[in-house]
């Protein structure tokens, strides 16, 4: 009698030690998928304040001080991630003609109006890699 009370004492330690192994499996599971869903969501807040620094050219109207603007930013953004070409953002700036013009070499057009035509993502990450602006 006294051994088959050991024996399920024993079983019954196996048990609960199963059981709490169990549980730490499943916790340490659910805290990997928490970091990595918060990781996700970090990168998608990231991808969307980049973005809302080019949508605010996003207009019908604007002078060339504000094309200037955007392409001094997308320089600046294209110099910061110079190895990473998924960062990069092209801008174009195109005359009246449909010719690439130098907004900076050019005084006159810092007055001229502009219009945004494209601003795509063409890489489907959800960034903003391309700008085209069209004088009016």
């Amino acid at each position: 009698m006294e051994n088959a009370t050991k024996a399920l004492l024993i079983a019954g330690g196996i048990l609960i030690a199963m059981m709490t192994l169990a549980l730490l499996v499943y916790v340490f599971g659910y805290m990997t998928d928490f970091a990595e869903s918060q990781d996700r969501v970090a990168a998608t807040q990231e991808i969307v304040e980049f973005n809302e620094s080019y949508e605010a050219y996003n207009k019908q109207r604007m002078y060339g001080t504000d094309v200037i603007s955007v392409v001094n930013k997308a320089e600046d953004n294209n110099i910061k991630y110079n190895d990473n070409q998924q960062y990069k953002v092209n801008v174009t700036v195109l005359d009246k003609n449909g010719s690439t013009i130098n907004i900076n070499d050019n005084e006159g057009l810092k007055t001229a109006i502009f219009t945004c035509e494209v601003m795509e993502d063409s890489n489907k990450d959800g960034r903003i890699d391309s700008i085209r602006f069209k004088q009016i």
